[in-house]
């Protein structure tokens, strides 16, 4: 079908609920922080319980979509989005502000998991692959801007303004969601919703040998970034005493770069086909990986730390590529899956920022270490990105047929 101008930045504006509630926070951790009497690595903890709620609320919501449609999916999520907003603006405590960030990551879920299917209910895989690309750059102009907003509401106002602004982006895409986006699952293709069928479509999903090598590759790619995410107010802030402007400025130069990457690859998926961009973006990615490894060593054993410039280098190499391999790889899965596309997103999702949260969870416990926890936690996820596509991707001999609802 033709792809429509209104109809990208509608599901870009959805898709970006998430990154703006992630990246319009960090400047404000160190705030928060102080104001509720805690330490920043405990503080970034809330950022981890977002991606955790997120990432296991995809394995239930994508079947869901299967079954209610993709529009009742979305625009509930945003609701329940809008509710979380609300409670963390009135947080009290360290405990209040993670159970309200579990509740918005809940919400967050529901649009996350859904774009993906949505698109896979209307496009074939290399169309998949540069629709999803251009969405991605709607999608982008959050974590480009949201950390500038939020060094600004810190710096003139008080960080709970940070979900004031939230609130109010999630109610203007949710009400452009709704006027502008159909629904794109009929009737008939829908699923019962039977426990036993869906845990049976998981593991036909989980077994599948090429797929789950698409679905890894992406995932470990993808979580290095929520590795960086997690840590970077600790070593470009209270480390390096990098400012919140500046810290805003250094975090969007990554995002940057990604998004020219995905332009690129926007343009060159048709003739070239999602496998081999895919190829290009983990030889650059896995170059990045070699450096951060050299430099995370580094970290562990010189403690005046590697300069900053380096770091920033270093990182803004490996996240480019984002506009590349996770999109790719994902196009690559989906297109075994044309009736499973819920569920097959759901599993995505779920492993993507289940494997973010638990490595940026594991990067912001360590202290007295600098910036080893950031370079390591990288390295490490570039590292199993590329083994999963050379051990699964590359050693699977003819695909086997799309995988049907069981």
């Amino acid at each position: 079908m033709p792809i429509r101008l209104s109809l990208l930045f509608s599901l870009g504006l959805m898709t970006a609920l998430t990154p703006f509630a992630i990246d319009m926070y960090l400047p404000s951790v160190p705030a928060i922080a102080a104001d509720i009497g805690t330490t920043v690595e405990l503080t970034q903890l809330s950022i981890s319980v977002y991606l955790g709620v997120f990432a296991v609320a995809h394995l239930l919501l994508g079947p869901l979509s299967d079954v209610l449609g993709r529009r009742p999916t979305v625009l509930g999520g945003t609701a329940l989005f809008v509710l979380a907003n609300l409670a963390c603006i009135l947080s009290p405590s360290l405990g209040w502000l993670l159970a309200a960030r579990a509740l918005q990551g809940l919400g967050g879920a529901a649009v996350a998991v859904t774009i993906p299917a949505l698109v896979r209910d209307l496009f074939t895989k290399n169309d998949y692959a540069r629709v999803m690309g251009l969405i991605m750059m709607v999608m982008a102009v959050a974590p480009l801007i949201a950390p500038t907003i939020g060094s600004a509401i810190v710096v003139f106002a008080q960080w709970r303004w940070v979900f004031v602004a939230l609130t109010a982006i999630a109610l203007a895409a949710g009400t452009l969601f709704h006027l502008r986006v159909p629904e794109t699952l009929p009737q008939g293709r829908r699923h019962a919703f039977a426990v036993g069928g869906i845990l049976r479509n998981y593991r036909a999903l989980l077994v599948h040998r090429a797929g789950l090598g698409y679905l890894l590759t992406g995932a470990f790619s993808f979580a290095g970034m929520i590795v960086f995410i997690t840590t970077s107010p600790a070593v470009y802030m209270a480390l390096h005493r990098i400012s919140p402007q500046w810290f805003g400025v250094l975090f969007g130069a990554n995002i940057l770069a990604a998004v020219v990457a995905n332009g690129v690859n926007a343009h060159l998926v048709r003739r070239l086909g999602a496998d081999r961009l895919l190829r290009v973006g983990l030889g650059v990615q896995s170059a990045a990986t070699a450096v951060l490894l050299g430099l995370g060593l580094w970290a562990l054993a010189d403690p005046s730390q590697p300069p900053l410039w380096l770091i920033v280098a270093s990182v803004i190499a490996y996240v480019s590529m984002l506009g590349l391999v996770p999109n790719n790889a994902m196009a690559g899965y989906m297109a075994y899956f044309p009736d499973l596309a819920g569920t097959a997103s759901a599993l995505a999702g779920a492993l993507r920022f289940g494997l973010g949260a638990l490595g940026g969870a594991m990067a912001s416990v360590p202290s007295g270490v600098g910036a080893a926890p950031l370079l390591l936690g990288m390295a490490g996820c570039g590292g199993l990105a590329l083994s999963c596509y050379l051990g699964l991707c590359c050693r699977t001999g003819s695909p086997p047929l799309p995988i049907r609802p069981l």
